[in-house]
């Protein structure tokens, strides 16, 4: 039964990664179109699929927690690698189905990875344009664009 339980929490946390997958690709695309508006979407809906991701993952600890108290497994930590590797006959019908899972899941993971690292740059390229802007601006001596008198 929590093996069930187990394959059900993997594939709400695969949908969570899916949700923050979509809202990353609206951030980064809001940004690059300079859409204030859908920005705050993207990163209001961003927390809200972080927030989930974060509560699924504890209910899998808890699970696997379980698990381990069910079938005496002395796993200290709540790796699933090694539940299946100290424990395989337990998970001998849905292996497949837990291993397609968690491959999904290790995907999506470095997708957001990913996306993260364009985001930061685009966002690092941006103060950087906007500082440079405004040192051209106020420039010193007459050579800037406003007087900083004014």
């Amino acid at each position: 039964m929590k093996v069930k339980e187990l394959i059900e929490s993997l594939k709400t946390q695969n949908n969570n990664l899916t949700e923050l997958l979509n809202s990353l690709e609206k951030q980064k695309e809001a940004i690059i179109n300079n859409d204030f508006i859908l920005i705050e979407t993207s990163i209001s809906e961003e927390q809200k699929s972080l927030s989930k991701v974060e509560k699924e993952e504890a209910n899998r600890k808890k699970i696997v927690g379980e698990l381990i108290k069910e079938n005496n497994l002395s796993i200290k930590n709540f790796s699933l690698d090694e539940i299946i590797k100290s424990s395989p006959k337990l998970f001998e019908k849905d292996l497949k189905e837990i291993q397609q899972l968690r491959k999904s899941l290790k995907t999506k993971a470095e997708k957001v990875k990913r996306i993260n690292s364009q985001l930061k740059d685009v966002i690092e390229f941006s103060r950087n344009l906007i500082k440079e802007t405004m040192m051209i601006v106020a420039q010193k001596n007459k050579k800037g664009i406003v007087n900083k008198r004014v």
